[in-house]
């Protein structure tokens, strides 16, 4: 299988991003705030499953998890809230 060149790889994702782009268009005026903060939410409780990171200290991961977990209670509050 050829590999591509960066001139065609770029090509490609242009297209599919000016695809989404258009999708975004047609469905972002349609969502709620409170679904737009939901999924915001859900997105931030997937990025913080795969926050673990080589390059903090072990000693500083328990206490970034709790910073984060607290945000995430904090945000999903608010989403309740609203």
């Amino acid at each position: 299988m050829p590999s591509m060149t960066v001139k065609e790889w770029a090509a490609a994702y242009r297209t599919d991003n000016e695809a989404e782009r258009e999708e975004k268009k047609i469905r972002l005026p349609q969502v709620t705030v409170e679904e737009s903060v939901r999924t915001y939410f859900a997105l931030c409780e997937l990025a913080l499953a795969f926050s673990g990171s080589f390059n903090v200290p072990v000693e500083l991961e328990e206490t970034r998890e709790k910073y984060y977990a607290g945000l995430v209670k904090k945000w999903n509050l608010l989403a309740k809230r609203l």
